[in-house]
């Protein structure tokens, strides 16, 4: 099968696509025929080998975990899915023809749904799902700061909140504003404009998707009894105790119940990925320079078959 490697660490040019050895599945694993596979920040992170430290490697490695595609074998003791069936999650090298995906961290395609969307879900939009479920419980009544709003994590959590029936307002620039007008967000402030914390006070809860000074200012935006979620700091206790909130940094869990509630959402249309470009398996570089680069405006997906 063609699958694009790394046998370094290193930039772009480490990326080769070649022939891998054919795959054998555990008894807990499906393999699955990817169609489509998503473009993460995180690939071209463990690409330059940040991540050699919580993520040890073996090379050589294949490169991507979000996919969508069709089940064409599994392990014995997976019995929620059956040969054809169309799947989406997370897979042990997924820019590649043929994956292997643990059967708990994948679900089914709604009717519907094509492989592109479905690819363009699983890392950002789960990340998403559990920050505004979970962390910030949104329900209607409540108002949401969302910093980086019009991002691939913040595109999902700006909608879900919506369909919660929360108040939204989110931060952004340029282009972004205007999308993030056309999915509905209340109030959109244009950080290079304006100072948030001006137009903004006692708010629900924060969802800090940027860190650094944002995240500093943040705090007194929140009303005492409030939440901070980050997914790029550890928030600062002592700030958070003084100003009464409870602040938290969430780690996304995979798991196939949440991407077949997150799945339903798109279904039904409460929910859309921002897209951007499809390329080939073999664009992968190409693919990984405009993430990585932050030329894109929504998900790039790489189309596998």
């Amino acid at each position: 099968m063609k699958a694009i490697r790394i046998h370094q660490f290193g930039d772009a040019n480490t990326l080769q696509l070649e022939d891998a050895p054919n795959i054998n599945v555990a008894d807990d694993q499906l393999l699955v025929r990817v169609r489509a596979a998503g473009v993460n920040p995180i690939d071209w992170k463990i690409r330059q080998g940040y991540m050699k430290d919580v993520m040890p490697t073996k090379f050589p490695l294949t490169i991507g975990q979000d996919f969508a595609g069709e089940v064409v074998d599994k392990g014995k003791s997976v019995t929620q899915f059956a040969k054809g069936d169309r799947v989406f999650g997370f897979a042990h090298g997924a820019y590649a023809e043929f994956a292997a995906a643990p059967g708990s961290t994948v679900a089914k395609i709604p009717d519907g749904v094509d492989f592109a969307t479905a690819a363009a879900l699983p890392t950002a939009g789960l990340t998403a799902l559990q920050i505004i479920r979970d962390f910030v419980r949104a329900n209607p009544g409540m108002t949401i700061l969302i910093h980086g709003a019009a991002g691939g994590v913040g595109s999902f959590a700006s909608q879900i909140a919506k369909n919660s029936g929360a108040r939204v307002i989110g931060t952004a620039t340029g282009d972004d504003i205007q999308y993030l007008k056309s999915i509905g967000v209340d109030e959109v402030i244009d950080y290079k404009r304006e100072r948030f914390e001006e137009k903004v006070h006692n708010v629900d809860a924060v969802v800090d998707l940027v860190g650094g000074d944002t995240a500093a200012r943040s705090y007194g935006v929140v009303k005492r009894g409030g939440v901070l979620v980050s997914t790029v700091q550890a928030p600062d206790g002592a700030v958070a105790q003084r100003a009464g909130i409870r602040a938290e940094r969430i780690v996304m869990k995979r798991n196939s119940a949440d991407l077949a509630e997150l799945a339903q959402l798109v279904a039904k249309g409460a929910v859309r990925p921002r897209m951007d470009k499809t390329l080939s398996l073999s664009q992968a570089k190409e693919a990984q320079a405009l993430s990585e680069e932050g030329k894109t405006e929504g998900k790039v997906i790489l189309k596998v078959a």
